[in-house]
């Protein structure tokens, strides 16, 4: 007879509100022994209204309460009558002795999982979570030797109502029902302790990747947490067999579907702590029993970096652009040194430097760190780290993290002079249009590059010597050798050049970028600035460092103050030391 059963697609479209639970009024019956401990359900039942005593006054509303009363006792009377439909329904299926007396039972059951009351439903699914944690222990669900054909058929068919109830958890799993996720998360232990084909190590793989694949369906980002922290982080096997299963589920599951890879990007992203030698795998915890063999892979670090890489690598591959800086950013130090093969981010790292901006600049940190501990050989990365550097560069509020990186790809002696000379150069060219905030950044990175390549300073003594006057060889037709269009930062000619910009920065308007412009002309005596005291400037700590400035003497300020500014004077002043004149800002504002 076949099972009355609802496939995933229409369990699946059922979404379901979760539902707070509290402790059951009702004692339960008492189970056999062998029936496994499993998660308690609760249903929410509303409290009943306190009676009216004789001595208070009757305003009317009298026959109101007495109807909430009946409805909430009906409701109450409802409840009840399903829990003991139920328990009835539970005792038919563990004492059936035919398939039809049991395939019955479950369909009823099952029935009830599409009821619109969700008190209904999540009962039912405990009841049938019990259920079938007792058919286990009894081995009602396997295959024995001296099974009757009749027995075989139970099997068969409890097993098909199984995945049919499986099914249906997902549904509520999707709809970001808690209790579903434990009554699954129970199901899955028993079925690794009950319904495992050998006295060996077995990992339920198929119930878990379809718990896996509902939650991360899942429009609830509390589920996704729950099912993160309390399992797949704190258990060992259960995070192996989750890398395990994401490749194989992501390959189904459209690139349209965000939902998906966004609560996949929160499991992972949040993922730390990753184990870097076997040791530290066997002091794991475990959600199943442990495999006997102490070679097993599940105690293997190449095991677990190897479906780690792949599990990232399917994920990268599905598209998510708003949450490509939060991953190249954690790239570094928590993915690439845990991938067997870290060079399979290279074509990851290009496709996101084309996005152009911070984007850009984190995927050139990631193709450096392959290139200086995994021998990756990139020579496009200076001229595309060289490209970054435009006139938009010193406008955005990403400046001081783009210098913090710059400072780290640069910082080494064994660059070519004529490589850091143009760095150098296009950061003198480009304050000649940048904020005072930007410039105090630029002059001490420049002033330690210098440093660090001494051949460099000969673009400042050129200028600072007079040696080239570009003021009177402009008049000339002189043009500086340093070609600005040139896109390879070995061809510009930087290094014959020099460094005049710095020298039309210590007339600046603003006194901070003066100041430091200055330091340029004199012997270069310190070792180094450090950048952390300049990168977080800008307008507002500028401003409020003026305006928290001590002052040892008034500020000069106009002795004849205008009284009218813009609007024409209707009458002589009758302050005559007040020239009479016409008022240019007025015209200013006249668009006729």
């Amino acid at each position: 007879m076949a099972i009355p059963t609802s496939n995933g697609a229409s369990s699946s479209s059922k979404k379901r509100k979760r539902v707070a639970v509290e402790e059951p009024t009702r004692r339960p019956k008492p189970r056999p022994k062998d029936v496994p401990v499993v998660t308690k359900a609760v249903i929410l039942r509303p409290a009943p209204k306190p009676k009216k005593t004789a001595s208070s006054p009757s305003d009317g509303s009298d026959d109101d309460d007495d109807e909430d009363m009946e409805s909430g006792s009906d409701e109450e009377n409802d409840i009840a009558g399903h829990q003991v439909e139920m328990l009835q329904l539970e005792e038919e299926i563990i004492n059936a002795k035919t398939a039809t007396a049991r395939t019955k039972a479950l369909g009823t059951l099952l029935k009830k999982l599409e009821d619109e009351s969700e008190e209904v439903v999540i009962m039912t699914a405990v009841g049938l979570c019990r259920t079938f944690c007792r058919l286990m222990s009894r081995n009602q669900l396997t295959r024995q030797k001296d099974h009757s054909p009749e027995e075989l058929k139970m099997v068969k068919e409890g097993k098909e109502a199984y995945i049919n109830y499986l099914n249906n958890l997902g549904s509520l799993l999707e709809g970001g029902e808690g209790t579903s996720l434990k009554l699954a998360m129970r199901l899955l232990k028993e079925e690794s302790i009950h319904m495992k084909p050998s006295e060996d190590y077995y990992f339920p793989f198929l119930t878990y990747g379809l718990i896996i694949k509902y939650i991360l369906f899942s429009d609830s980002s509390d589920l996704v947490t729950v099912f993160a922290t309390e399992y797949v982080y704190e258990n060992l096997d259960l995070r192996l067999e989750f890398f395990k299963a994401i490749p194989n589920i992501s390959k189904d599951v459209p690139a349209s579907n965000t939902t998906f890879s966004e609560n996949l990007c929160s499991i992972l992203y949040e993922l730390k702590g990753f184990p870097t030698t076997s040791e530290e795998l066997a002091d794991s915890a475990l959600y199943i029993s442990a495999p006997s063999k102490k070679k097993h892979p599940l105690f293997q670090i190449t095991t677990h970096q190897r479906y780690f890489q792949e599990t990232w690598l399917a994920f990268l591959s599905r598209p998510l652009p708003s949450k490509q800086r939060d991953i190249l950013t954690i790239l570094p130090k928590r993915i690439i040194p845990h991938f067997p093969n870290p060079r399979l981010l290279m074509d990851y790292l290009t496709d996101t430097y084309n996005t152009g901006g911070v984007t850009a600049l984190l995927a050139l940190q990631g193709l450096f760190n392959l290139m200086m501990s995994h021998n990756l050989d990139y020579p496009n990365f200076f001229p595309k780290l060289y490209a970054l550097l435009d006139k938009d560069l010193m406008h955005v509020k990403y400046r001081s993290r783009f210098f913090r990186l710059l400072e780290l790809f640069l910082n080494s002696s064994h660059l070519p002079a004529v490589l850091v000379a143009s760095f150098v150069k296009r950061m003198a060219r480009l304050c000649l249009s940048a904020p005072p905030s930007a410039i105090v950044i630029v002059i001490p990175f420049a002033y330690n590059l210098m440093r660090l390549h001494p051949t460099c300073t000969f673009m400042l003594h050129r200028v600072l010597g007079k040696e080239v006057n570009y003021e009177t060889l402009r008049k000339d037709g002189f043009v500086d050798p340093f070609n600005e269009e040139e896109v390879d930062p070995m061809k510009t000619g930087a290094l014959d050049s020099s460094l005049w910009e710095f020298e039309t920065l210590q007339s600046h308007y603003h006194p901070n970028v003066a100041t430091l412009a200055k330091i340029l002309s004199e012997q270069f005596t310190k070792q180094q600035y450090n950048m952390e005291d300049f990168l977080d400037h800008s307008y507002t700590s500028m401003l409020e460092a003026e305006m928290e400035k001590k002052t040892t003497k008034d500020p000069v300020v106009e002795y004849i103050v205008p009284k009218k500014i813009l609007y024409t004077e209707d009458k002589k002043d009758d302050d005559s030391q007040l020239i009479s004149r016409e008022n240019v800002l007025l015209d200013f504002w006249d668009f006729e």
